[in-house]
């Protein structure tokens, strides 16, 4: 079964309803149709634009009873909508 988390910090939570929260849904609603069946999408906003996504996959661990889950992906993303559409930069950093 999919599942998705959202997770409001601070400054998310000093914010009007508004814009950024409104991104915010629409980006949610955009990764859980990409994401993989299994995988947690964690969005956290950072700013208005800005927003952090983990994606955390399930295994099983020989020593262990219950899956646990493992970050997978991590990303920093600058999302913005232009013309009613999702404008979505991947500002994530390559070592």
């Amino acid at each position: 079964m999919a599942a998705m988390i959202e997770q409001f910090d601070e400054s998310t939570k000093a914010q009007p309803r508004g814009k950024g929260t409104e991104l915010k849904r629409r980006l949610v609603d955009h990764l859980d149709v990409v994401k993989r069946t299994n995988d947690i999408v964690k969005v956290t906003q950072i700013t208005n634009h800005h927003f952090r996504v983990n994606t955390l996959s399930p295994f099983k661990a020989a020593d262990r009873v219950m899956p646990m889950y493992r970050i997978t992906k991590s990303q920093f993303l600058h999302v913005e909508e232009r013309l009613g559409e999702l404008v979505i930069n991947d500002q994530t950093r390559s070592n």
